[in-house]
């Protein structure tokens, strides 16, 4: 089946490492063979023909895989860490950044709206991934986002003339932001500092690890899933790195679908990730739906016009659950 994908302005790159990542599998793979090539001119051909099948093989799939940032700054990430659960940046000093997005929850909250919100909080796992940041899309940047977040009082409504005194008192924040930033405790220090830490959530997981060759990473139905996922035209909207987080669309093209409040909506908006969707109930952006089956199948019927079996939801649910991250 050929794949018409509806994204985007930006076009994914296949990172270079994904591609030598596949090709050392391959080369694993055909080991043997490699050892007992005599010329060094045969061996290089081996290698050039093998890398194009690497390269094939990922430009070909409709999700590329992503990589864990192998040179972190991991003062400036762990100063970063501290900042996202402290309640002190909101003005009420009663919720953190954390509140919303609990990475023990999968980067959300669990809850169907967090209070005074209009839509369930998305996952901050891999975010930097999205093309587009929030429901409605309206920054393709995490700063102005994460600013806007901060500023907003329904929100944090950070009172900065408060903070900032407060951790210039805060002996362990005086001690990082010294060791990090040459003028130390600052606004812009701070959110440079949230900002690194949410930039660099990124965490595979073991379809990530199926897509770069190992192919017993995830179980037969995972797989079958997958396949399912591709057949009914659920990768024209979910695909790209994060599995979404691209384009814009609307609850119920084939079938209307109830909106947020109550009537039928056209509205569209970002289409999420589904990276660690197993872990995020419950689903769409009102939040309305507590299982990842029924949503599966609420997807299927509003979005595909398709009727899918009892074994085919449980198959793409099984796929899902393999994009959960790899925690460390």
């Amino acid at each position: 089946m050929s794949y018409i994908y509806l994204s985007t302005n930006k076009l994914e790159k296949i990172n270079i490492y994904s591609i030598l990542t596949q090709l050392n599998n391959l080369l694993r793979t055909h080991a043997l063979t490699y050892f007992y090539l005599k010329s060094y001119f045969t061996k290089l051909i081996v290698i050039v023909v093998l890398a194009s099948i690497a390269f094939q093989s990922l430009a070909s799939e409709p999700i590329l895989p992503i990589l864990k940032e192998k040179h972190l700054n991991n003062k400036k990430f762990e100063l970063g860490k501290l900042l996202f659960v402290d309640t002190r940046l909101s003005k009420n000093q009663d919720r953190s950044c954390h509140s919303c997005h609990n990475l023990a929850l999968g980067g959300a909250d669990g809850l169907k709206k967090p209070v005074n919100l209009a839509f369930n909080s998305p996952t901050i796992l891999n975010v930097s991934k999205n093309y587009y940041i929030g429901w409605k899309g309206e920054y393709s940047q995490l700063k102005p986002q994460l600013e806007m977040i901060l500023q907003k009082p329904d929100v944090m409504g950070t009172d900065w003339a408060f903070v900032i005194p407060a951790f210039k008192k805060d002996q362990l924040y005086s001690k990082l932001f010294s060791s990090i930033y040459n003028n130390g405790i600052s606004k812009e220090n701070i959110i440079d500092a949230i900002l690194y830490y949410e930039s660099n959530l990124i965490f595979p997981s073991k379809f990530d690890e199926f897509l770069l060759g190992d192919n017993d990473a995830i179980s037969l139905s995972a797989k079958q899933g997958y396949n399912n996922f591709k057949d009914y035209g659920c990768a024209s909207c979910h695909q790209g790195a994060n599995v979404g987080g691209n384009i814009f669309q609307e609850l119920g093209v084939v079938l209307p679908y109830k909106g947020i409040i109550g009537q039928y909506k056209t509205e569209k908006l970002r289409v999420p990730s589904l990276r660690n969707v197993a872990k995020t109930a419950p689903y769409f952006s009102d939040g309305t739906v507590k299982s990842l089956k029924k949503a599966i199948e609420i997807m299927a019927k509003h979005q595909l016009g398709q009727k899918l079996t009892d074994t085919e939801i449980d198959q793409i649910a099984d796929f899902l659950k393999s994009l959960d991250s790899i925690m460390e």
